[in-house]
């Protein structure tokens, strides 16, 4: 689902246009209450920005896009790595 957001939202970021969670809701022939859900999603993930109520890309290219998605994915496996490892640790003290 997030994949049809975002290419819709990669359309307006290539013509540095906002849209309203009404315009995609109407794009995407879906509910607001859906497309609202989905857009929370990526704006918890950083990929979406608000101004005005109406929602833009970070970036305005695919290629950025899956970028910043590996950057994202490279940070939490580091976190996950640290955590794994203070794990370890504690199970060699014991």
């Amino acid at each position: 689902m997030e994949t049809s957001f975002s290419i819709e939202l990669l359309k307006y970021a290539r013509r540095g246009i906002p849209i309203s969670s009404d315009e995609l809701a109407a794009h995407l022939n879906l509910s607001r209450g859906t497309v609202i859900h989905h857009i929370n999603k990526l704006i918890d993930a950083g990929f979406i920005m608000v101004q005005n109520n109406r929602y833009y890309l970070k970036v305005s290219s695919l290629k950025a896009l899956i970028e910043e998605m590996q950057e994202d994915l490279e940070h939490q496996l580091a976190e996950i790595k640290q955590v794994a490892a203070e794990i370890d640790e504690l199970l060699t003290l014991k």
